[in-house]
């Protein structure tokens, strides 16, 4: 079940929910105990954020639980053919903003599927505040899932030799990938790259995978993709998912780095909030049309 349209606020009155962060991951193998392992850490992330809201043990296998509290309330509830799902709803301590996520564990092709959405109450003045939830991280961390053929990781992938090349070509091409790929390259003779690639895999994993070329395969990529889809260095590329990797290059932006006029931890800790900023908009594109908020306007806190 997506997120509701609409959330009753602490004025009872009704406000439309916006998505902001959407993910969908299967499981790399059709045992049951990846499902199993998936509900767990969900009700772990429950017991770290909202511990009001968290059932006893009866109450986590049961078919259906709710409870409420103080501007929070959860819902999960069994699901067709061994699914499960799970809705919390809390306001923010210091906003105006409702906050909305929902988790589902089912099944396609056989094998557990997971997927989880999280939205806020879209007509707020206030600036938005956009992170991955960390149970989408716990769930990268501690389950063995795929985008296609390729593993779902928290970290950079190094492409620096011709079959890493190949590999990373085939993936970029890949109709069965799912996932946004974001290709760094450093300058020669530095390991500038204009973000911390390792800081970047983590923060946006589950949702975009990261790739660090060498110079040389930088100049390859080129070669083969065009001019107008290659890695610049200390810029990133962004390779969308579900696009033909022929299409215009608006469809694979270049995102540069507008801070790349040095490399101290700040400008590059600005440009990695800056890039999944657009990740987590790139997510929910076939969801709903992301209103553009203004850069002086926009935040990026820890994650939920």
């Amino acid at each position: 079940m997506p997120l509701s349209t609409s959330h009753e606020s602490r004025n009872a009155s009704p406000s439309p929910i916006r998505p902001v962060v959407y993910a969908q991951l299967r499981a790399a193998t059709p045992a049951d105990q990846t499902g199993r392992m998936a509900r767990d850490l969900a009700w772990q992330w429950v017991a770290s954020k909202w511990p009001r809201l968290l059932p006893s043990a009866a109450g986590m296998d049961s078919d259906h639980y709710a409870r409420s509290a103080p501007g929070q309330k959860l819902v999960a509830a069994s699901q067709a053919h061994g699914g499960w799902a799970m809705t919390v709803a809390y306001d923010e301590r210091h906003g105006s903003r409702t906050w909305v996520t929902h988790v589902e564990i089912g099944r396609a092709d056989g094998a557990p599927m997971l997927s989880i959405q999280t939205g806020c109450t879209a007509q707020v003045d206030t600036p938005l505040v956009v992170a991955p939830p960390r149970l989408l991280g716990s769930w990268v961390e501690r389950l063995e899932l795929v985008d296609g053929p390729v593993g779902v990781i928290s970290e950079p992938r190094t492409v620096s030799d011709p079959e890493q090349l190949e590999n990373f070509l085939a993936h970029v091409s890949s109709s069965r990938r799912t996932l946004p790929i974001i290709a760094l390259a450093n300058r020669p003779g530095t390991r500038f790259f204009g973000v911390d690639p390792a800081g970047l895999a983590m923060a946006v994993r589950g949702l975009a995978h990261v790739a660090c070329l060498s110079p040389e395969v930088s100049d390859a990529v080129a070669e083969r993709l065009g001019p107008h889809l290659g890695v610049v260095a200390g810029a990133a590329r962004i390779y969308g998912a579900g696009v033909p990797i022929a299409a215009s290059s608006r469809q694979h932006p270049l995102v540069r780095n507008h801070h790349a006029g040095g490399s101290s931890p700040a400008n590059a800790g600005a440009f990695r909030r800056q890039l999944c900023q657009r990740i987590c908009a790139l997510s929910v594109r076939h969801l709903v049309d992301t209103p553009t908020a203004a850069p002086q306007r926009s935040r990026h806190a820890a994650e939920a």
